[in-house]
């Protein structure tokens, strides 16, 4: 017990210890993910107060959402809290696995933003002491709380094993494509589905419903779960990343001319690892769902969401070297490549992976709304590319920052300068939504004039950063490291 109370102390050490030299609140999307955390935590607060009332008349609506969100919130922090100290480095000590096991659920507290979840969770017991069946209700949400992090658990653990990551990727399709079908059948078909979730089984324990049997239901539930997160730990724990050098698809598609064609098929498979894009995919979906279904769709709608699939990529281009290793930027000093083809490498992955998720809107866009229509957004997409490039390649040169395979990205910098960076990156898109809705019938050439001054910025910053990185290269091997 001591030296697992020894290895939790350092973790917490580490930890704090990055968290105090400032920058920890770029990494990750933290400094905005605290903003948004503490106003989702007031809302959460006030809406505690509302839903002890409808308990007490049997309306148990307001729980199941709170509980939903208790949920969600326990699914997402393992991925947004990594442990300061790496659980493959201690299994060379003498820790059995469930001592491995019981560090990284200690680990998983350290963070404030666990404060907050478990403070939520347990501030849910304050309505469900005013339900018909309190000590019911308060014992079937301990139990969907610990299911719920067992779930995070796992899910994060299984993110570290290949094969597993590509069938949760075919469940969270399943599961949209389901949703999307009732949403488009019966509107009100979606709050149907909610019944079947474990969080109805708390909403019965509260009003006095069965309690004895959603409990029972609750605790069965319980043991697959942490039968999984023991199982998906291990495994975890077992699964080395290969390093063999193998031709995937991806050099098969993107082997391009040149130097910078092999730095973007390398890139792109590191940028697809990330978690972050596939917050673009969904505004994608979102964007193509609503292109597809509405009767009258806009450009400015259509403009909206590319805006946002630039938000989600903006860490990939702020922090472009954030997944090399040390001998990787070691190895670049070898290579007959300037530091402007290392970059235009990293910049061609980066719009590679933009472009794949876009293109189904600018085709959507030329089909519902017309050519013209479809080569604004076209114009749209490039001069936000530019921007965010330009940016983002000096914020990689300055402010590098380490990242973590299958996690969110981290943003170089502080806070103000990321905050900075999505505003003058998303400039374009708004001064185009802006044109669009004053003068429609200028907006071709004004468009065109903007894209060109965006393409000069991105290539004039491209040039002087790429200089920049042949003289910084060995600071941004140490920062990295």
């Amino acid at each position: 017990m001591d030296r697992l109370a020894s290895i939790v102390s350092w973790q917490w050490r580490a930890y704090w210890r990055r968290f105090s030299r400032g920058k920890n609140l770029a990494i990750g999307h933290q400094g905005i993910t605290a903003i948004v955390t503490v106003l989702i935590f007031f809302k959460y607060l006030r809406v505690l107060g509302s839903a002890g009332l409808d308990l007490t008349s049997g309306n148990t609506t307001r729980v199941r959402s709170l509980l939903a969100g208790i949920f969600l919130a326990w699914l997402v922090l393992p991925l947004i809290s990594r442990p300061a100290i790496s659980l493959r480095g201690l299994r060379h000590m003498p820790f059995s696995t469930t001592e491995l096991l019981s560090i990284r659920i200690a680990s998983l507290l350290i963070a404030p933003y666990s404060w907050i979840v478990v403070a939520a969770s347990f501030a849910l017991c304050y309505p469900l002491v005013q339900a018909p069946r309190p000590w019911a209700a308060i014992t079937a949400a301990l139990l969907f709380i610990a299911m719920s992090c067992s779930t995070g658990l796992a899910v994060a653990q299984l993110l570290n094993i290949a094969v597993w990551r590509k069938r949760l990727f075919a469940f969270i399709v399943l599961v949209c494509a389901i949703a999307v079908y009732v949403l488009s059948r019966e509107p009100s078909g979606f709050a149907q589905i909610t019944w079947m979730l474990p969080s109805k089984l708390v909403a019965d324990a509260s009003i006095g419903k069965n309690p004895m049997l959603a409990i029972g239901s609750l605790l069965l539930l319980n043991v697959p779960v942490f039968v999984a997160v023991r199982w998906s730990f291990r495994q975890s724990l077992a699964s080395a990343r290969e390093v063999r050098s193998r031709r995937r698809m991806d050099s098969l598609l993107f082997d391009l001319p040149g130097a910078a064609g092999g730095f973007a098929a390398k890139d792109f498979r590191y940028f697809r690892t990330l978690l972050d894009p596939y917050f673009g995919l969904l505004a994608t979906a979102l964007g193509c769902l609503y292109l597809i279904n509405s009767s009258a769709p806009s450009a400015v709608g259509a403009s909206v969401v590319i805006v946002f699939v630039f938000i989600s990529h903006a860490p990939l281009a702020f922090n472009s070297f954030g997944l090399d290793t040390r001998s990787g930027l070691n190895r670049y000093a070898l290579l007959p490549a300037t530091g402007a083809t290392i970059l235009c490498g990293k910049n061609l992955a980066y719009m590679i992976l933009v472009g794949v998720q876009l293109t189904p809107i600018i085709v959507l866009t030329c089909w519902r709304l017309g050519l013209s229509t479809g080569a604004l957004t076209l114009l749209e997409v490039t001069s936000s590319a530019g921007v965010y490039l330009a940016w983002g390649n000096w914020m990689s040169m300055a402010l590098p920052a380490k990242m973590e395979f299958f996690c969110f990205a981290s943003v170089s910098g502080s806070l103000p300068e990321a905050i900075a960076g999505l505003v003058f990156g998303s400039l374009p898109g708004v001064l185009m939504i802006y044109l669009m809705r004053t003068t429609p019938g200028r907006m071709i050439w004004l468009s065109l004039l903007i894209s060109i001054v965006c393409v000069t910025l991105y290539y004039c910053a491209t040039i002087l950063s790429g200089r920049r990185f042949e003289r910084k290269r060995q600071a941004i091997v140490g920062s990295i490291s």
